[in-house]
């Protein structure tokens, strides 16, 4: 698998928690914590894209925060 398709893989992730987080039965609480966790990935992709942050753990520890969500 290329970096290119990681990265389109990991943008994919990041917009399933976006979408989730537009759940109408979600507490405040729980919006804000998705809405921080939405940035702080957005800002590790970027980090990921200079190559400071491996692509493979920045999938894996996506992975397993929707794995949390559901």
């Amino acid at each position: 698998m290329t970096n290119e398709q990681k990265f389109e893989i990991i943008k994919d992730c990041i917009n399933d928690i976006k979408e989730y987080s537009e759940n109408k039965e979600l507490s405040v609480n729980e919006r804000q914590h998705i809405a921080r966790a939405i940035s702080t990935y957005n800002n590790l992709l970027e980090d990921a894209q200079r190559g400071k942050v491996d692509l493979d753990i920045l999938h894996e520890n996506i992975a397993s925060y929707l794995y949390y969500l559901q």
